[in-house]
């Protein structure tokens, strides 16, 4: 029972005891907002509209209205899920401590991914942290990339926090055909970056990654591991409205950060968060 009170704060619906999403959300003074004078329309007549959420002038691309116009192939995301032997939760995994992965020096190894769609930002997110992040002793950065910088399989890097504990912390591939090396890499995952581009065009790549996270984790999966939100590309004049995207993608109750990658904006909070979170939900400290 105390590892679902530990994670009872994501629940959609709040209670008194348990903060609400926009408790979690880290913003800017820039993040844009809406605001009622901006409406051209009377509120009490009809509900603001997404134009009415956005500064005049600003190009917001083409918007689709809902997740449903986004479609995943679910029997072929299930079956690469399937071969990369991602698998319900057995009791065990659920009991903090019980399932440790360690290597031949007995150091235990948690695994930290960052997922999310194509040049969302997940590549650059992690260069920031392999080169600002001083007081954690890193090895090797490993990238493979194709002609254009952009991940094929994935970026890897091993972060020790202390001689018994290493991070290995991994990108994956966002283009929509590494799909199989893509969830590949979820194969026991301790925790998650779920890294959002919040530009309009991209809405939705943002939707059909988190519907293909969702598929190939599966509902316990989703449901226990810790997993934090990264509403990447704040400082660009047309990005989204913060509550606007985690109601699309359906995140309410996670933990959310506005990020600029480009300037690490945010990116050491949002890493310490899912460290933290990772270390208690898989050794229970």
């Amino acid at each position: 029972m105390s590892r679902f009170r530990r994670f009872g704060w994501r629940s959609k619906t709040p209670t008194k005891e348990e903060p609400s999403t926009k408790g979690e959300i880290d913003t800017f003074e820039d993040t844009p907002k809406f605001s009622p004078e901006a409406s051209t329309t009377t509120p009490s007549i009809s509900p603001p509209t997404m134009e009415d959420r956005v500064p005049a002038g600003v190009s917001m691309g083409r918007l689709i209205a809902s997740s449903e116009e986004v479609t995943i192939d679910r029997e072929k995301t299930e079956d690469f899920a399937k071969r990369a032997k991602i698998s319900p939760q057995t009791a065990a995994e659920i009991v903090p401590g019980k399932v440790l992965k360690r290597d031949e020096e007995g150091r235990v190894h948690i695994k930290i991914v960052f997922y999310g769609p194509s040049l969302s930002g997940k590549t650059t997110a992690l260069r920031w942290l392999f080169a600002n992040v001083r007081s954690l002793a890193k090895g090797k950065l490993v990238e493979i990339s194709d002609e254009l910088g952009r991940t094929t399989f994935f970026d890897f890097v091993p972060v020790s926090a202390s001689e018994r504990m290493v991070f290995d912390v991994f990108t994956v591939a966002g283009q929509r055909r590494h799909a199989g090396s893509r969830i590949k890499v979820l194969r026991d995952c301790d925790g998650l970056i779920f890294m959002a581009d919040s530009t309009p065009e991209q809405m939705n790549e943002n939707l059909a990654s988190i519907q293909e996270l969702r598929i190939a984790l599966g509902t316990d999966r989703m449901a226990m591991l810790p997993i934090i939100v990264s509403l990447n590309k704040r400082d660009l004049p047309n990005a989204l409205p913060v509550d606007y995207m985690v109601q699309m993608l359906d995140l309410e109750g996670y933990p959310v950060f506005a990020t600029i990658a480009t300037e690490g904006k945010n990116l050491l909070r949002m890493f310490q968060r899912v460290l933290r979170d990772a270390l208690i939900f898989k050794v229970g400290i």
